[in-house]
Formats: structure tokens, sequence, C-alpha cells
């Protein structure tokens, strides 16, 4: 998406804002389903700050180039600790990145979503859905989700494919959270699988700076929700307040090849061929920018501490990932690791 149509959008969300200040706008002549989530089942994939607290004291990451995309991301994932969470007769749910119709890197490698999808039936998993919600400038996620190949390559795999353009929302109201006041919708259909993989993209972001795995969750925002993220000063914050709602058992970022200017649709083009896995979203998206740096990027990303950045900042405040550098574990194959160290300190 461009820098002129986003802030297109901004003007919309803020219209929308002023109309509903409730946040309760409906779609087409049904009202957006209200449910209050005030805690969290431990069976559940919705996140809690106490269970990420735990779980992420020290997080392996890694950060893999091999001769294919599938030698890339089984090996990127049997280093960050695999899918033995999978247990047989699981549904899993598995985030791409569809903002657009854009081919990768607007939108997830469709051979990447295809080798997830087959590991996780081979894990175990009975049902693995794949779904997302594009932007507001594409409105039609399915048409998205066919001209980029994603779900063709996610069929072919065996997976259910979803737009959740039309499908049920409730709301949920995360402890903690600051800059949503009134909470935020996010699918019925979270609530209904036993765990996601979170897929994203590496990629720079011409209004949030980058987009990877914190960000990807926009997608599993209401529209109306997302409108008025976008007319908010607290962007960047609010991405990361977000991510309170959903608690991936992995994170996937996909660099086969990535943006290192422009985004989140069109941008400056490199081709890593790398991926990056880890089961916590701070680490994953650090090594990310750590990568983007190794390639030369903006001076957002660049010229400033990474650890400072509103999205990484506001999501370790609130618990969602280790703190500092020290809780990285990082390993890897075919990649010099010593140099994504010192970028990412």
């Amino acid at each position: 998406m461009r820098k002129n149509d986003y802030l297109r959008w901004a003007k919309v969300g803020l219209g929308l804002a002023i109309i509903s200040p409730n946040l309760q706008p409906s779609v087409g002549n049904k009202d957006i389903p209200k449910f209050y989530v005030n805690s969290y089942s431990s069976n559940m994939v919705l996140a809690s700050s106490t269970e990420t607290r735990e779980v992420h004291a020290i997080a392996d990451v890694s950060i893999v180039k091999e001769n294919t995309v599938r030698e890339s991301v089984r090996k990127a994932v049997a280093m960050a600790g695999g899918l033995s969470f999978i247990k047989p007769g699981d549904t899993v749910l598995v985030k791409p990145n569809v903002n657009s119709d854009d081919p990768y890197p607007g939108t997830t490698n469709p051979e990447v979503i295809k080798e997830i999808v087959t590991m996780c039936f081979e894990s175990g998993a009975k049902r693995v859905i794949v779904a997302d919600r594009s932007g507001v400038l594409w409105q039609n996620t399915m048409y998205n989700m066919e001209k980029v190949g994603i779900a063709q390559a996610a069929r072919n795999a065996g997976a259910e494919v979803l737009a959740l353009d039309n499908k049920e929302w409730i709301l949920v109201k995360p402890e903690g959270s600051r800059y949503w006041i009134n909470g935020f919708r996010i699918p019925k259909l979270v609530t209904e699988v036993d765990h996601i993989i979170n897929v994203a993209v590496v990629k720079t972001h011409s209004i949030t700076d980058f987009s990877m795995s914190l960000k990807n969750f926009v997608g599993f925002i209401h529209m109306s929700d997302r409108m008025f993220m976008h007319s908010s000063g607290n962007i960047k914050e609010m991405i990361a307040e977000l991510n309170l709602a959903f608690n991936p058992k992995l994170n996937i970022l996909d660099a086969t090849r990535v943006f290192v200017r422009g985004g989140p649709d069109r941008g400056e083009v490199r081709e890593p061929r790398m991926i990056i896995a880890s089961r916590n979203r701070v680490a994953a998206d650090i090594i990310g920018l750590a990568l983007l740096r190794s390639l030369g990027t903006t001076p957002a990303i660049q010229d400033r501490d990474i650890w400072s950045h509103p999205q990484i900042r506001r999501a370790i405040d609130l618990g969602i990932g280790i703190k500092d550098p020290s809780g990285i574990n990082l390993v890897g194959s075919n990649v010099e690791l010593e140099e994504i160290r010192r970028l990412s300190r």
C-alpha cells in the first residue's frame, strides 16, 4: 500500500471513529456479536501476560538459508523447537500475511505456507486452516489469496482456506491494554482451534517502519478496529497491545524475499532466501530487524536502537517477549550469525 493510500485510509478511519466512538459498527445489516473475554483459559490460543512471561525467559531463534525453501522451513522450525506442541487430532490455524494482492514479499511466499501445512499434518494435526483478512484497499481476501497463490498452495497440502471478511467476530479487552480503551474484535475462529502458527514476512512499512510477527496479527482484528488503529497517533504501540489477544505457538518469518524500503505491498526488494523461526514474537522480530540492517535499510531501522522501537518496547513492557539481547539464543545454518547478533543489539 502506498503512503498516500495509507493517509487516505487514516482519514477514513478517523471519520469512522467519530461516527462510532464505541467501535461497535455493523457489517451489512448484521451487528457484530459482542463477546467479552475477560479471562483466558489455558487450553485456548488467547494469551495472558503471565503465560507469556513464563514461556519466554530465553528464546531460541533460528535463521536458516538452505538450497530450497522447503529445506529452509524445515530446518528453521526444527532448530526453533519443532512442532511437538501439535498432538494427534489437533486443529491448527496458520496465519499468513495477505494484506494485499501483491506477490511476496507483499504477501507470504506460498511455498512457505505449503511446507508449514504439510509439516502440521505430519505432526498429527487432524485439521489445518489457513486464514486471514486483507486490508481496506483489498477487500476481497479470498480473491487475494487465490491471486498470490497462497490458497492453491494451502489446499494442495490439505488445508482449508478461509477468508475472514464475513466471519463471526468477538470483542476482547485484554488486561494491560492502554490504547484499546474499548477493546477490539478478533475472529471467533481463534477460540475454536488448538494452536496458531504465525507466518509473517520480513519487510519495511511506510507507516509503522516494519511489519513482521507482531504486526501480522493486524489481519486478525476487525476492519473497523483496524481503521481506527490507523487513525491513531499510537499505531505502533497498538500493534504491540493487540498481541495480548493471541498466543501463537510458533512464529515464522518469511525472508525469502524482503522489502528493505517501502512496503507493505511494494518496495525495494532483496532476496536473502532465509527463514527465521521462534516461539517468541519479540525475538523473531529483533532478528528480522537485524537481517534488514545487514542488507541496508531505512533510517528508522538502520540508525536507531531497535529495542526502543515502539512496537518492540511496548511488547516488552507487556511481557509479550524477551526483554533484551541476553534473552536470545540465536542458532542458524549457512548464515553469518555473529553479524546478525551484532546487529540485533
